[in-house]
């Protein structure tokens, strides 16, 4: 039957056809529904509604929902990390990520298309509906420039609504609030944390006059790179033992993906739980130029610094950050020897390109601080006879792994001849996205899940307990010294970092290899509490204050 756009009563019935939909799609995912979920939708249907027809326009909305809940599914299923606005502004990563969706969001897109193409409209009466556009494009900037004396109309409807933002908990607030009004209230605002006085991010170095040789210090991210202490789930990575390297673990803030939370532990000494969203992303514009992060540290110690990584610059816009944490240089795979930038680059250009910096650096008598981050073990992993993936995970890391020690080799060959002592740290940051192996290999009890599957996607994380989110965020750490007169160093390291949270890392570094800065000293007090302490969140906002983010990372 063919619908007639010239009935009067179109918008209302629009309208109504949304608020079903929506409601029935919060219901069939959730089990749970509120009707202040509606406000974002019917705030985007009546601005759809200056472009197009009424019906066309609560599909529309509809269909954005869907994709941006289906996307949301998929980053819980294989991240234990809900869906927020920052992952919006980030939208050049999803092709990088295009190998874990599935036909549904492309059907999805082809709908919302398809809507737009037919739906549209333009007429004079149409133009009573520009105040809603208006109110939601000014709600949006005011939320994301706030000020005292400002309140947005859209979070003025939120508290008429008694909408209450979840805000430990985003996917508790996906499901309670619906993702739309989710999206709005996750939105990256311009507010920092504040500056003031802290003892503990004063900027000030204390160097040594009789310091002994300082070591070139290689600090390498390997993607998802896991094994277990135990015989549970061992992988080829097990392997760097019998490479003298000595072992031990280190609690990652994250699971299955993230990786840039885990980064900006280890680049900064800070637990990157203490705020909402991912850190790089949300405050990206908005760190110091001087951030006093850990490779600037090393500069103002006398080390020179560069980082790289065989992905494109803008990916978690490391681009941006790296520079402003004190990165001399950075190096991104798009200056790199990799032909196809469309496919996932092998770790040896990473490699390559890192011994070559480190050659040049020792041409000019500079000490080294490199961290390296790979990418060839980033999933999705093929499964084969249902093993989950964990096959061509393993032929992956095995690779990668070869790789890195012939690296390594290279470099101790280069110190050697150079009379440089070195250190390499190789860490996971944090476990490969595949459950199904975790939980049939108990690294994962039952009681670590609200719901199982047949597949890592239908495996849904609880509530975890401070004991289980040790387990869930334990990854690997391999340390090996060359050329050091300290034959116990690495395994100082190696106990001394034992079971903390990464972001304990960057004191216990300096604190070995005569590197100093205040704040190092205080965190270095702070990770000798119990480690199950440390990934407490309430631990976390009491110990770490907002003044010691903002003086050390902000201007």
């Amino acid at each position: 039957m063919e619908m007639r756009w010239h009935c009067k009563y179109q918008s209302p019935l629009g309208l109504v056809l949304l608020s079903i939909l929506s409601l029935s799609l919060q219901g069939i995912v959730f089990g749970y529904i509120l009707p202040s979920k509606l406000i974002l939708p019917w705030l985007l249907y009546f601005s759809f509604l200056i472009v197009l027809r009424p019906y066309y326009s609560a599909i529309t909305v509809f269909l954005i929902e869907s994709i941006l809940l289906r996307v949301h599914i998929m980053k819980m299923s294989h991240t234990n990390t809900a869906f927020e606005a920052s992952d919006i502004f980030a939208w050049k990563q999803a092709f990088f990520l295009k190998g874990y969706t599935d036909f549904l969001i492309p059907a999805l897109g082809i709908g919302l298309v398809f809507c737009f193409v037919k739906g549209f409209a333009l007429r004079k009466r149409q133009l009573a509906f520009l105040p809603a556009v208006l109110l939601v494009t000014t709600s949006c900037v005011q939320e994301r420039n706030p000020t005292q004396s400002t309140s947005n109309p859209i979070s003025f409807l939120f508290s008429l609504a008694k909408v209450h933002y979840v805000d430990w908990n985003f996917a508790t607030n996906i499901k309670e609030n619906g993702i739309l009004n989710h999206v709005f209230l996750t939105l990256p605002m311009g507010q920092i944390p504040a500056k003031g006085p802290a003892r503990l991010g004063e900027r000030q170095i204390a160097v040594s006059p009789h310091a002994p040789l300082k070591p070139d210090v290689f600090l390498i991210l390997c993607e998802s790179c896991y094994t277990s202490s135990s015989s549970k789930f061992v992988t080829p990575m097990a392997e760097l033992e019998k490479e003298g390297f000595e072992r031990s673990t280190m609690i990652s803030p994250v699971y299955g993906g993230m990786t840039a939370e885990a980064e900006f532990e280890v680049l900064t000494g800070l637990p990157s739980q203490r705020y909402k969203g991912i850190d790089f992303q949300y405050f990206a514009e908005s760190y110091s130029h001087e951030a006093m992060g850990l490779p600037r540290v090393f500069v103002k110690n006398g080390y020179s610094s560069f980082s790289a990584h065989n992905n494109k610059g803008f990916f978690w816009r490391r681009d941006l950050v790296h520079p402003k944490f004190g990165f001399q240089k950075s190096i991104f795979l798009e200056e790199m020897n990799w032909p196809d930038l469309s496919v996932t680059p092998e770790d040896d250009i990473l490699f390559e390109s890192a011994l070559k910096q480190y050659k040049s650096n020792l041409d000019g008598k500079k000490n080294t601080f490199a961290f390296l981050i790979t990418i060839h073990t980033h999933g999705p992993y093929k499964e084969v006879e249902d093993d989950g993936g964990e096959g061509d995970y393993k032929a992956k890391l095995e690779k990668s792994l070869k790789e890195f020690l012939r690296f390594q080799k290279q470099v101790y060959e280069l110190a050697q001849k150079n009379s440089r002592p070195v250190i390499f740290v190789i860490f996971g940051d944090h476990k490969p996205a595949m459950t199904i192996s975790f939980y049939k290999k108990h690294v994962f009890s039952d009681d670590f899940f609200s719901s199982k599957g047949e597949r890592n996607d239908g495996f849904r994380f609880s509530s975890l307990s401070e004991s289980q989110r040790m387990i869930y965020g334990r990854v690997p750490v391999f340390i090996k010294s060359l050329n050091v007169k300290n034959g116990e160093l690495a395994k100082e390291i190696a106990r001394t970092s034992h079971d903390k949270p990464l972001y304990c890392l960057p004191s216990v570094l300096t604190k070995f290899i005569n590197v100093h800065h205040e704040y190092y000293r205080f965190l270095d007090t702070v990770c000798k509490r119990p480690s199950v302490e440390l990934v407490d969140k309430a631990v976390i906002d009491s110990v770490f204050s907002e003044e010691a983010y903002g003086n050390l990372l902000f201007d």
